[in-house]
């Protein structure tokens, strides 16, 4: 399938006929050799959508003229962040020929930090770093390939001045090479900037309560900030 953008995929989806779907975008002059070599098995596959697929119904929900990316009275949202909808195909979704599984290696799963303390170095938010997350890939399968490990943090489900969060946010991605059978691990550092909350007013927030971090589509680790919600850096 070719396209520029998002389009509703569904029949594909769900047609038995089709086992698989390939999305190339606009592949260029190469694309064709690129493509047969995928068909064929001669390359093993490891893309990841860069954009969430809506299905058709999505056009009449959401008016031409609305720009907004959060949900409200009259759309759905957008993006992989907003979008409450059913997507046909997810943000980051993928196939390959072979099969992987991740294991977390970090020494706990849980952990709880001060906002307090995190505040003494409020002009550093590249820097300050909360916790680093590592986990084990292993390639499962029969084929050798890669795999695009994605990392999420779920910020708490609350409305804060009106404003509601997104329902997850990556924060880091990492793409590794293993040969079957394979193990290797990847590195997730969080930082302050991660998880900081934009206010309507672009002011950036430090927020009370439980934090998931979910790599792939696992839920590995809860982070609990306490102690009052604080204004990080106003709008300038």
């Amino acid at each position: 399938m070719m396209s520029g953008s998002s389009i509703d995929l569904t029949y594909i989806r769900d047609s038995p006929q089709c086992g698989s779907l390939m999305w190339v975008g606009y592949p260029g002059e190469l694309g064709g050799t690129a493509i047969a070599n995928v068909v064929f098995g001669q390359y093993n596959p490891a893309g990841r959508l860069p954009i969430t697929f809506y299905p058709a119904s999505y056009v009449d929900q959401v008016s031409m003229l609305d720009m907004s990316m959060r949900p409200s009275s009259t759309s759905p949202g957008r993006t992989y962040k907003f979008y409450t909808g059913q997507p046909a195909f997810e943000f980051g979704a993928g196939l390959s020929y072979t099969t992987f599984s991740y294991a977390w290696y970090n020494d706990s799963t849980t952990g709880s930090y001060s906002i307090e303390s995190l505040m003494k170095n409020k002009y550093d938010t590249h820097h300050v770093l909360i916790e680093l997350f590592r986990v084990n890939v292993t390639n499962t399968g029969s084929m050798n390939g890669d795999d695009v490990v994605l990392a999420y943090i779920v910020p708490p489900q609350v409305l804060r001045d009106g404003v509601t969060p997104p329902m997850k946010q990556l924060f880091g991605f990492e793409r590794v090479n293993l040969n079957i059978g394979e193990t290797k691990q990847v590195f997730f550092p969080l930082n302050i900037e991660s998880i900081l909350t934009i206010a309507r007013d672009g002011s950036k927030w430090l927020h009370r309560g439980q934090y998931s971090i979910v790599i792939g589509n696992q839920h590995m680790f809860t982070i609990e900030l306490h102690g009052p919600s604080t204004l990080w850096q106003r709008f300038k």
